[in-house]
């Protein structure tokens, strides 16, 4: 069977860790992923080819994030872990950078 088989926190592909990109569809959204050695190490989420999400991961399910609004613009960034934000984030308004504590 030629599928990816996503086990906890690793992708195999023939049995193997994989190393690559995939796509996904969920919606009217568009997720690109690049793993390396079964581990995801960027995620991009798209809508309408405008990106929305960006994560960089740096261990299973913890990283950086990034979202962005529906004309690309940046607006918030920060450190996430197990899906859920921590730390100080960025959230750009207008012309400011205001940080909050999760």
């Amino acid at each position: 069977m030629k599928e990816l088989v996503f086990k906890d926190c690793e992708i195999y592909f023939n049995n193997k860790l994989f190393t690559g990109k995939y796509e996904l569809f969920k919606g009217d959204k568009y997720i690109l992923s690049i793993s390396k050695e079964g581990e995801i190490k960027i995620q991009k989420t798209f809508k309408n080819d405008i990106l929305l999400m960006e994560k960089k991961y740096d261990s299973c399910d913890s990283g950086i994030q990034k979202v962005y609004d529906s004309k690309g613009n940046k607006i918030s960034e920060g450190k996430f872990i197990k899906g859920k934000r921590v730390g100080n984030w960025k959230y750009f308004i207008k012309d400011s950078i205001y940080f909050i504590k999760y």
